[in-house]
């Protein structure tokens, strides 16, 4: 589950329209506003992914200005780190005595950690 808060501006003419559509919506909680321009919205989603898309349905509303994320918690995060902070000293992948040949990126961090995790497992 990820819960983020997110920071809506409006054109403050489209205000009332943008408000009544975000407090209607059921993928978002509007925490507070300043009655003009800016609104505080809280969204929660399965994962990433969804998160994102509804980031991205909140842009689109007719009035939206810009969206700019202020908080985000991530369920999946936080599995990652209390994963990370049981092993015993520094994976061989993060280790300075591993030799930068050795070292593969694909730019993904998290398929990178994924797989270094379940190797860990197995």
């Amino acid at each position: 589950m990820n819960v983020s808060g997110l920071v809506v501006r409006v054109n403050p003419e489209r205000f009332a329209q943008v408000l009544e559509v975000l407090e209607a919506a059921p993928w978002a909680e509007v925490y507070t506003h300043d009655s003009e321009s800016k609104l505080v919205v809280v969204i929660e989603a399965e994962d990433t992914a969804a998160e994102m898309a509804v980031y991205r349905t909140i842009e689109g509303v007719e009035g939206v200005l810009s969206v700019e994320l202020a908080y985000s918690y991530s369920e999946e995060l936080e599995s990652a780190r209390d994963e990370l902070e049981v092993q015993d000293g520094v994976p061989e992948v993060l280790s300075d005595e591993v030799p930068a040949d050795r070292v593969r990126y694909g730019g993904d961090v998290r398929t990178l950690l994924k797989e270094h995790l379940e190797k860990l497992q197995d």
